[in-house]
């Protein structure tokens, strides 16, 4: 029977750990950012003049998104995809505040 790279070699093990601990960071992330931006979204249906909040929390969400779809499923259109609109709604969101 053959042994695991983790059974042969302890740095493997470290290094397994560590990418781990990093997704369960990234995926924690994304989480919290989902939350902020449920609450975001139904406090802009309150109040319009907070849209920009919520456009800041949606770019920055899906740019965490598409780290976590590259970093664990390997998928690189949909992370392409992710990045373009998450910096597109970002973009807009500072030119909307500064008023453009």
């Amino acid at each position: 029977m053959s042994k695991s790279v983790v059974q042969l070699n302890p740095k493997a093990k470290k290094i397994q750990e560590k990418s781990v601990s990093h997704l369960k960071i990234l995926i924690t992330l994304q989480f919290i950012l989902t939350i902020g931006l449920i609450i975001f979204g139904i406090i802009t249906i309150f109040k319009t003049d907070l849209l920009y909040i919520f456009e800041i929390f949606l770019g920055i969400t899906l740019l965490v998104m598409g780290l976590n779809n590259y970093l664990i499923y390997k998928r690189r259109n949909l992370t392409l995809l992710y990045l373009i609109i998450g910096l597109g709604s970002i973009i807009l969101a500072v030119l909307q505040l500064l008023g453009f």
